[in-house]
């Protein structure tokens, strides 16, 4: 099931909805029903910074953020 950006022609709401099928969508401020789909950025994984099975996590090291690699930084 999609999410999609809405514009309400009526009040000018601007908001997101889960498309169901056979479930058209409402403004849910003004229960307007003129609505205009928004172009919207799809959302992309996360991708490791270091390398596959690295982590930002715990304490920073000489570098300011451990896990570079750096035997110093653990």
């Amino acid at each position: 099931m999609p999410i999609y950006e809405y514009h309400c022609e009526s009040c000018s709401h601007e908001f997101e909805h889960l498309e169901r099928a056979g479930e058209p969508p409402r403004c849910p401020d003004c229960g307007g029903e003129r609505l205009s789909r928004r172009w919207s950025v799809p959302a992309a994984p996360a991708v490791a910074k270091h390398g596959a099975g690295s982590s930002d996590a715990g304490w920073p090291g000489p570098c300011g953020r451990g896990g570079c690699g750096r035997p110093e930084c653990g």
